[in-house]
């Protein structure tokens, strides 16, 4: 059975909390409860760049993707950058990924944005056979960031 892939309801609150608090220990991070907040009355807001779709497999969230477009200055259309995508570990491995960055994807076509793109960090070695296998492997770049006070 496909998970159901969708834009999260308003009275998911708490499900989508809990994947998005797991995110940020996957990655050993934290924000405020303000940021958390803050990001889940985006996801809300029609008029807001920041997107989400959600998985739902057996009627509970089982993953998230957030994502959201840019101009960008190698093409007159504006490029997706997908930020954040997470899974749960027991839904690893048999194609949730896959589905939540496809409708990212079927997205971006729909909107005429040039493509998409993503980060990950370097030894997150599951993760990366996926997008391997569905972008033909990195572009060759190097991330750099110089930090700034955070909010």
């Amino acid at each position: 059975m496909d998970p159901i892939i969708r834009q999260p309801l308003e009275s998911e609150l708490s499900e989508w909390q809990e994947l998005w608090t797991s995110y940020l220990a996957f990655y050993e991070s934290e924000v405020s409860d303000a940021v958390t907040e803050h990001l889940w009355s985006r996801i809300l807001d029609p008029d807001s760049r920041i997107r989400c779709h959600v998985a739902e497999f057996d009627g509970r969230l089982v993953g998230l993707v957030h994502f959201f477009c840019h101009d960008d200055t190698w093409s007159t259309r504006p490029i997706c950058y997908l930020q954040d995508l997470y899974v749960e570990a027991s839904h690893r491995g048999g194609g949730v990924g896959a589905e939540l960055i496809g409708s990212v994807v079927a997205e971006a076509r729909t909107e005429g944005w040039s493509g998409v793109y993503w980060l990950t960090a370097e030894d997150n070695h599951r993760a990366r056979v996926l997008y391997d296998r569905l972008t033909g492997g990195t572009s060759g770049f190097i991330h750099y960031e110089i930090g700034l006070a955070s909010s």
